[in-house]
């Protein structure tokens, strides 16, 4: 964990309380993912920053966050498998 601790109202009464695991600076974005209390059945988030814009958060349960990493994997091991055969 990094002592990142922040809440998010969700509008509809709401609150999740999330605590950074993660994070991932770029020159232009960041990214971060940790757990979130207080929205069963969602138990971790990820929230995606560009360019100086309001972060988005997505909340997930843990398989749902396990078939997000498993897809961008795929996605990337295609891209560089392509870059390869150029």
């Amino acid at each position: 964990m990094t002592d990142v601790r922040f809440d998010i109202d969700l509008g509809d009464g709401r609150i999740a309380h999330c605590e950074e695991a993660a994070n991932q600076p770029y020159q232009n974005c960041e990214f971060s993912a940790g757990q979130v209390e207080g929205i069963d059945p969602d138990v971790l988030y990820l929230k995606i920053g560009r360019d100086g814009q309001e972060p988005s958060y997505f909340f997930f349960r843990p398989d749902e966050l396990a078939a997000v990493a498993w897809c961008a994997s795929g996605a990337l091991w295609s891209h560089l498998m392509m870059e390869l055969n150029k």
